[in-house]
């Protein structure tokens, strides 16, 4: 079906309440991640979680700045979160590597060639590169809005020709998602996407930066450089892999045709 993928795992797919990493959802989701590598389609992750895995190892002090604390959690976080899935994948044989990239990573020429060409050797060795946004020393100016706008920036750079985000959410619902009536939208042609834009819901997960709109973006200019995006539930068993089956699961953006 794909010859090479970006799984993005979402800050409320891999977090428990209070914002805290589930390692157990997080070792579901390797495992299948391994599956698919093991098949022969390149796998690149963009994961969250680093700051929800700091804020679970440490206390700050009262009164410390907001922007501060979620670099310090970044910091102490994002070193826990690639031992676990360091640990998840070395139980199938399988390495992964740390990729920490900010937007100035995408405008300056030499740093983009520089990321593309060592995301390119690690593929080429069977290498997952596990990327994340450098938390710890990005600037307001310039973070991306979430892990979705990152997602679609390296899509476009490595020529991946699917995308799969996963969410707290079963997808793009035809209704409020809160309501039990409504219903996932299975699949979303090119030509009709700006019709779905009124069913979308503002709302993001308590420690999320993103939502549904900023999904729904990526996967439209996705779909306009032809590359097809699922918007699915990373809470659902075997999600990953049923997709990979041409299973009907979440929604599905089908690109613009040549």
């Amino acid at each position: 079906m794909y010859k090479r993928i970006i799984i993005k795992i979402g800050t409320g797919v891999i977090s428990k309440k209070g914002g805290k990493l589930n390692p157990r959802i997080l070792k579901l989701l390797v495992d299948q991640c391994a599956e698919i590598r093991k098949s022969g389609i390149d796998v690149i992750i963009v994961t969250s979680g680093a700051v929800g895995t700091g804020r679970g190892l440490i206390t700050i002090e009262d009164g410390t700045d907001s922007v501060v604390k979620k670099q310090v959690y970044a910091a102490v976080g994002q070193v826990k979160l690639m031992s676990i899935y360091a640990k998840y994948f070395a139980k199938h044989g399988i390495f992964c590597a740390q990729i920490l990239a900010t937007k100035e990573d995408f405008r300056d020429k030499e740093h983009y060639q520089n990321m593309k060409n060592c995301m390119e050797n690690l593929l080429r060795d069977n290498v997952i590169p596990v990327v994340n946004e450098n938390d710890a020393v990005a600037v307001a100016e310039l973070v991306f809005t979430d892990n979705d706008e990152l997602s679609g920036l390296i899509a476009q750079q490595l020529n991946v020709d699917g995308v799969i985000l996963l969410t707290s959410v079963d997808g793009v619902f035809a209704g409020n998602p809160k309501d039990k009536n409504a219903k996932v939208i299975s699949e979303i042609q090119y030509s009709d996407i700006a019709s779905f834009e009124k069913y979308l819901m503002p709302d993001k997960t308590e420690f999320g930066r993103g939502g549904m709109p900023m999904k729904f973006k990526v996967a439209k200019e996705l779909a306009e450089k032809r590359i097809t995006t699922h918007i699915a539930n990373g809470l659902t068993p075997g999600v990953l892999s049923d997709i990979l089956k041409g299973k009907s699961v979440g929604t599905k953006f089908l690109p613009l045709k040549e």
